[in-house]
């Protein structure tokens, strides 16, 4: 059979680069496509061997129903009967909020998220949940309630980069091969991180700050820019700069580096650094969410970018498509999950805090919650409190997984369905949110489709559900034209272009001021005080409800990247698991010395909230007072270690990283 090539875009991670696919019936290569005007030809080991997923024999293949403690395999059209069926008795007898549609990852982004969140609304649960609940939009709250987005790179202009908890080489591949590059041409690097990751390798300073006190520090260096630098404050284009600026003044350093474990010359290299070294920009990351006062700690982050680079004024990039049809004829919806405990993140991200999903389930807080559609994801690997998750989806009435393969979620479920993953997909991808004006389009790309693709589950349950108006179509590619109807591309512009990506035209950058309702940066977040949290980032902000002691005397960070994998994903499949077979704790060689461990030894890992037996890796990359282990292992579990007990309370996030835990020998 004569090899096709098809262009096509990477759904694997954020970056999305462009690949080109060929597929002869037998064998499924993939390669950069140096057409791609923003990848260029790059491609990493995963999207390279991303083949070997697709074509994975343990991949699903029929959709299966639990009988009793047995799987039986049914057709699609009497899965999608089953769980139209179950999802109308949980509405019927408790209400349609009884009803959580959750979207994962494995699946991917955008127009899913449109897809999925459309369906859950014309059902008429406010319930629609992502992995927005734990991942990244944090990070999005902190800066745009800040000055208004993101703040991109522009490596032509920059003299410095500041990663300050994110690891890039092993997250964003692409994004850190730019990095290395502006680096060699002369970029200075500072990363600010506990551990001395691979992206910390190739930084001028490394601060090794203790967990969680990330907030302290940047404060610190906004006192130096005060007192020292003179900085280019906004001025009129500011709101509360007098106040942030006589906040730091009346710290002292020796108060604020005290939190930080960092010493006087440490702290004063590194603020000579990236003062002396402007415009700098500051890239942000998941070690700064996943903490108990995540948000206020980027928020002082943000401040510090702002006057590191005033003229970085970040605002949104969109191709502007057509919204779906029938949102005008949403039913009236109830308060959403977490709308109590996380109110700023319900109403502007526009879905479910999934963090206290399991209230609703196991004590029906604010409501009882019996059904679930569960696409893509698996909280069971990704979400915090393994034992409690795991009792709540047991005593759901009826859960159903939509996945590639059997994962520890789908495990629990009542129905579980096969999907099809991104290269049997058609779907649009906008560059706009990570500041490129670009507008791709995936394609379906192999001879063998494995699954169902995503958009026709959901326009199949819209049908069954009388919500045919929602997604009047009977194909989805019909529905990506109307979407682009409202703008100068076509479809058949994207099914043609070489690189599977065109540029459009973005709306105008406001000239003079920030992307924030009065156009000023926000030292004093107003929006922040009307929630009634405090609006300036102060050190009361960054105070936890307990630190390491006697009895848990070393910081563990759960969630660290595995390059080889994508967050939980692949680790059945032997090209990724044999590059990183088993499941491992990160121990400093000191720290294994005090206790008598060897690198390999078994041990226990225990914290207030969990205990679990796992592998020593002896690392000199972490802090002798620091441990660390990965996600996404299913025979040691991280989020065994994690609780439910206490949240960020802007965002709702989880406390996953700087969690209080010690080490025990396995022979006592």
């Amino acid at each position: 059979m004569e090899n096709r090539r098809i262009a096509t875009i990477c759904r694997i991670c954020k970056e999305n680069c462009g690949i080109l696919v060929s597929d002869n019936g037998h064998t499924l290569k993939i390669a950069g496509n140096p057409e791609h005007p923003i990848s260029r030809g790059f491609s990493c080991f995963k999207g390279r061997n991303f083949g070997d997923v697709h074509n994975a024999p343990d991949r699903l293949r029929t959709p299966m129903l639990k009988k009793g403690s047995r799987w039986v395999s049914i057709s699609y059209e009497d899965a999608v009967e089953v769980l139209v069926h179950k999802l109308n008795a949980a509405k019927d007898k408790y209400g349609p909020q009884s009803v959580a549609f959750y979207k994962g990852e494995s699946v991917k982004h955008q127009e899913i998220a449109h897809y999925m969140s459309h369906l859950a609304f014309g059902f008429g649960s406010p319930n629609y949940i992502s992995v927005g609940s734990l991942c990244h939009y944090a990070m999005v709250l902190g800066h745009s309630l800040t000055y208004g987005g993101m703040p991109k790179p522009d490596f032509q202009r920059l003299k410095t980069a500041v990663v300050w908890g994110a690891n890039p080489a092993n997250a964003s591949p692409l994004e850190f091969s730019r990095l290395k590059r502006a680096v060699r041409d002369g970029t200075k690097l500072m990363v600010v991180d506990p551990s001395r990751t691979k992206t910390a390798e190739q930084a001028d300073i490394h601060l090794p700050i203790t967990p969680g006190s990330d907030g302290y520090l940047a404060l610190a260096f906004m006192k130096h820019a005060v007192e020292n630098v003179g900085p280019d404050a906004p001025g009129s284009l500011s709101t509360g700069w007098d106040i942030l600026s006589d906040t730091v003044k009346s710290l002292s350093y020796g108060e604020l580096l005290r939190h930080t474990g960092l010493d006087w010359p440490q702290f004063h290299r590194a603020a000579s650094l990236i003062f002396a070294n402007r415009p700098g920009w500051v890239l942000t990351g998941l070690g700064l969410e996943l903490q108990q006062v995540g948000v206020q700690a980027i928020r002082a982050i943000a401040c510090l970018q702002s006057v590191l680079d005033p003229s970085n004024r970040p605002f949104p990039i969109s191709a502007g498509m057509r919204d779906l049809p029938g949102r005008e004829n949403y039913p009236p919806l109830p308060a959403a999950i977490g709308a109590t405990q996380a109110p700023l993140y319900v109403q502007t991200r526009r879905e479910a805090q999934g963090m206290f999903l399991s209230r609703a389930i196991l004590n029906d807080d604010p409501y009882p919650l019996r059904a679930m559609l569960v696409v893509g994801g698996n909280p069971m690997s990704t979400f915090p409190a393994y034992s409690e998750h795991r009792r709540a989806l047991e005593k759901l009435d009826f859960l159903a997984v939509f996945d590639l393969f059997m994962t520890q979620t789908a495990q629990l479920a009542d129905l579980v369905l096969p999907a099809s993953d991104h290269l049997d997909n058609l779907e649009l991808h906008d560059y706009g949110p990570a500041g490129r004006p670009y507008l791709g389009l995936v394609k379906p790309a192999t001879l063998n489709p494995i699954g169902l693709p995503t958009w026709k589950l959901v326009f199949r349950l819209a049908r069954e559900l009388g919500l045919e108006r929602l997604f009047p179509w009977a194909d989805n590619r019909d529905a990506l034209a109307y979407r682009l109807s409202a703008g100068s591309i076509q479809i058949e512009d994207l099914e043609k272009s070489p690189g599977s990506v065109l540029p459009y035209e973005t709306a105008e950058k406001r000239n003079n001021g920030w992307f924030t309702a009065d156009g000023k940066v926000q030292y004093r977040s107003e929006k922040l005080e009307e929630f009634g949290y405090v609006g300036v980032p102060v050190p009361n902000c960054f105070e936890v409800p307990f630190r390491t002691d006697r009895e848990f005397p070393l910081w563990l960070s759960t969630g660290d990247r595995i390059p080889v994998y994508q967050h939980s994903q692949y680790r059945q499949v032997p090209t990724y698991r044999d590059r990183t077979p088993e499941a491992f704790v990160d121990v400093h060689p000191g720290t294994a010395a005090e206790l008598d461990i060897g690198n390999g030894d078994r041990v226990f890992v225990a914290t207030r909230y969990g205990r679990m037996e796992i592998r020593v890796n002896l690392s000199d990359e972490v802090r002798r007072d620091c441990i660390r282990i990965p996600h996404g292992w299913e025979e040691a579990n991280a989020n065994t270690l994690t609780g439910l007990e206490y949240f960020d309370s802007i965002s709702g996030f989880p406390w996953l990283r700087a969690l209080p835990a010690r080490l025990e020998r396995k022979d006592g």
